[in-house]
């Protein structure tokens, strides 16, 4: 545990929120990469923290967005009553249209 600032804490620490922060806005930079090869295009990117439900909600309000796209890991019914669902979530609350995205697993499931 460091104390810096006045403040106690693993991730209470500027030097490792900033660092978070960075390796976050460039894993989503170089995922934003792969779209356009792929045929599409990313308007925008954005890094928050926080819950991520109301955060990608509050988001969305705040973009005006059209149309929000998730991803889904696809939890079984059980696994995800236990640990909740961010996409079920933003489903529930959003006021505007929102697309979930699950991963392509083959034909083998």
């Amino acid at each position: 545990m460091t104390i810096r600032g006045g403040t106690i804490g693993y991730l209470s620490t500027p030097t490792l929120r900033e660092r978070v922060e960075r390796e976050a806005r460039e894993f989503l930079d170089r995922q934003a990469g792969v779209v356009a090869p792929a045929g599409g295009r990313v308007g925008e990117t954005h890094v928050a923290s926080g819950n991520a439900p109301a955060t990608v909600v509050k988001l969305a309000e705040e973009l005006h967005a059209g149309l929000t796209v998730l991803g889904s890991r696809g939890l079984g019914g059980v696994r995800r009553a236990l640990m909740g669902s961010v996409s079920d979530s933003v489903i529930r609350h959003a006021h505007n249209p929102v697309l979930i995205v699950r991963e392509d697993r083959g034909q083998d499931g």
